[in-house]
């Protein structure tokens, strides 16, 4: 009895092995396919960002829906900067790049004028800044991060994307998680103005 059970197990054994010696590369070239990123656009052919640059153009605000209850959320590029509601829509923003520095000025409805200023470095054909990076670490026992970053690309003479990545991550002992996000925004930049 315990010789057939051993030859059972035995022919079960080869079985599983046979098809984990036909099906690991497939097994692998799915594990790696499920943890690429899919980029949605193509920044191959983006301008690089002179030294020295300076434009103009309109944010506007967009309505986000939500389903589950009566309240209505706003999001615009300059809201997600200043926290500030009262940002005059009409009037546009001006962004200056300068070696590592970006500036964005802008106008409230009551006249008042504000400037950003962010500090961030040129990698490649855009700029790339923080605007939030926190890192807490006890290694192996404890690590977070949190990390808002924003690359800016000059799409061509007439065009500009802010593109927002954020990452929230977290590791106890063996045990990890976290989230991704990403946001673009796009605009059209002022030529005879």
């Amino acid at each position: 009895m315990k010789r057939v059970i051993n030859e059972k197990f035995k022919s079960f054994r080869i079985i599983i092995c046979r098809f984990l010696k036909r099906t690991w590369p497939i097994a692998a070239l799915l594990f790696m396919t499920s943890c690429t990123v899919e980029n949605q656009i193509n920044k191959q052919n983006f301008n690089r960002i002179p030294e020295h640059f300076s434009a103009r153009f309109y944010d506007k605000l967009d309505t986000l829906d939500y389903h589950y209850n009566n309240r209505i959320y706003t999001r615009s590029l300059m809201k997600d900067f200043s926290n500030l509601t009262t940002i005059n829509y009409a009037k546009p923003i001006q962004i200056d790049i300068n070696h590592k520095e970006l500036f964005l000025s802008f106008e409230d409805v009551n006249g008042k004028q504000y400037v950003l200023e962010f500090y961030g470095k040129r990698q490649k054909n855009r700029f790339i800044f923080y605007t939030n990076y926190e890192t807490v670490s006890f290694p192996i026992i404890f690590i977070k991060k949190e990390m808002t970053k924003y690359a800016v690309y000059v799409v061509d003479e007439n065009e500009i994307i802010f593109e927002q990545h954020n990452v929230n991550e977290d590791m106890f002992f063996l045990f990890g998680g976290g989230s991704a996000s990403e946001l673009n925004y796009k605009f059209k930049l002022l030529t005879n103005e």
